[in-house]
């Protein structure tokens, strides 16, 4: 096993977001600080010295290796396996399945091309298009996503358990109207049009679902120049949506959003239908604000990482102790990742 890693994984027995035994076996009066900055900082701030390093996704963990400004130093499934990401979501008050079907549809159309590697190139291109990134960034970054069709719903209740125990929920399932948390997620995972698309495809995989009448229109919500969805781009580009009756500009209204609360307020307010948006904000959200949406499907896994400056004297997890980590915010992904590392190492998480 990598030897970097080996420290951030050796309590995983005990769990990934409970300490146990581990914990007392561990330094007590150690401490990493962290800071919240948007990623484009995160690297900016790095370059200036500013931070020791940066839990954030992809391509800007890439942006940042390329760019000679820091290197990786452990990848999020090194961490965390298969934990979930980006999703595709749909607000509960959008009724119209025929254009959810069709979503679904060339949302799993996109991921198949993607992952076909005879369309390795194409996806590079597109990717290029799509965050405005060199190829080589786009290169590297590409190599550490997986694109997937549904996350697992093990690792999403995974990661809400850490909210609950991070004391970042504040409702009860009853106070959402839900017996407990499994009767949550039965509803919030909504894999209804993601099994019916896939098995129809299964039995023939040139299955087209029925076209959206001009008339229907579907306001698509998503991150801008997040590689993590990528598949909306090449929905688009490779004549996805198009095929379904989905005309950009017309019945298929996209709009760009900073971030993933953005987008949960879009859904709040009633400005989009659907959106790609992390996993996180999603769940987040849907739990606090009682935002009422479904996950309709998976976009990737894993895809963060922790970088540090490249002429850093940190080589291994263990030399963290007194270093200042910067994250998009608490509650997201990649703050999870970081409370791991800490959790698992004794050392307490401050805000610096």
């Amino acid at each position: 096993m990598n030897k970097r890693i080996y420290l951030s994984l050796m309590c995983l027995g005990v769990g990934i977001f409970s300490l146990g035994l581990c914990h007392a076996a561990l330094a007590q009066n150690k401490v990493l600080y962290f800071v919240q900055t948007s990623p484009a900082n995160m690297i900016m701030q790095l370059n200036s010295k500013d931070l020791d390093g940066f839990i954030a996704w992809e391509p800007f963990n890439a942006a940042a290796v390329e760019q000679g400004v820091g290197r990786y130093l452990v990848q999020s499934g090194e961490i965390w396996p298969n934990h979930p990401c980006c999703v595709l979501a749909a607000t509960q008050g959008y009724k119209d399945e025929k254009v959810l079907r069709a979503l679904v549809w060339a949302h799993m159309k996109a991921i198949q091309f993607i992952q076909d590697p005879r369309n390795k190139e194409k996806v590079l291109t597109h990717a290029q298009q799509f965050t405005g990134r060199e190829r080589s960034i786009v290169k590297e970054a590409l190599q550490h996503v997986k694109f997937i069709e549904y996350p697992s719903p093990a690792e999403i209740k995974k990661y809400y358990q850490g909210l609950k125990e991070g004391r970042l929920i504040r409702k009860s399932a009853s106070d959402l109207g839900f017996q407990d948390a499994e009767g949550f997620f039965a509803d919030f995972l909504n894999q209804k049009y993601y099994q019916e698309v896939g098995v129809a495809l299964e039995k023939d995989p040139r299955w087209v679902p029925p076209s959206v009448p001009s008339g229907n229109m579907v306001r698509l919500g998503y991150l801008l120049q997040d590689i993590h969805q990528l598949p909306m781009f090449i929905a688009d580009k490779e004549g996805y949506y198009a095929k379904v009756g989905l005309v950009p500009g017309k019945n298929l209204v996209l709009s760009f959003f900073a971030n993933g609360v953005a987008v949960m307020e879009a859904f709040k307010v009633g400005d989009i239908d659907s959106a790609y948006l992390g996993g996180a904000p999603a769940t987040l959200k849907r739990w606090n604000d009682d935002i009422k949406i479904w996950i309709l499907m998976g976009s990737n896994d894993e895809g963060s990482a922790l970088v540090v400056r490249k002429d850093s004297s940190i080589q291994n997890l263990s030399d963290l102790q007194g270093k200042t980590i910067a994250i998009p915010a608490v509650g997201t992904v990649q703050y999870f990742l970081l409370k791991i590392i800490a959790d698992q190492l004794g050392y307490r998480l401050a805000l610096k």
